[in-house]
């Protein structure tokens, strides 16, 4: 058991931090801006109050409270999808790696999701359909899952 915790840590902080990476160096490079983890941290914050939409009204940026639950949030959702790469394909996963698990959870699981619960609970609609560029949103969200995908398949190698 302390080996399938410590490889979700590894594979799931991991591949994380290569999709932070990442999106910070495609904001660099095209000026499209990654997700902004203050909002998503208010949006969470508002879950108690039974608000499941974030109020979009609010011209406060993001409290450090704000921050710190969307960032703790991003993290621990990587090491979720790491167990559930475990959960569903068998802990033979950590010992004999292959990319379709990868594959499935890292990339279409973490897009769907991101896509059917993240974007509305952002504002964004269902699929982005309130977005002005939903092509756009959606070639960005699935290289960097596939960035993510990628990450979590070559770090379970290395682990």
């Amino acid at each position: 058991m302390e080996n399938i915790v410590v490889f979700c840590l590894f594979v799931g902080i991991g591949s994380t931090i290569a999709l932070d990476i990442w999106v910070t160096l495609v904001k660099k490079i095209t000026g499209i801006p990654p997700t902004d983890w203050g909002v998503v941290g208010r949006w969470l914050k508002a879950f108690p109050t039974g608000q499941f939409v974030v109020d979009n009204s609010n011209p406060n940026p993001p409290s450090t409270l704000e921050k710190i639950i969307g960032w703790l949030f991003h993290y621990v959702v990587g090491i979720a999808y790491a167990a559930l790469i475990i959960i569903i394909f068998g802990s033979e996963f950590i010992s004999a790696p292959t990319l379709l698990p990868t594959i499935v959870v890292g990339l279409i699981l973490s897009t769907f999701a991101g896509l059917a619960i993240l974007m509305p609970g952002l504002g964004g609609g269902f699929f982005g359909r309130l977005l002005p560029n939903k092509l756009v949103t959606y070639i960005y969200l699935i290289v960097a899952h596939g960035v993510f995908a990628f990450a979590q398949y070559g770090l379970a190698i290395i682990y």
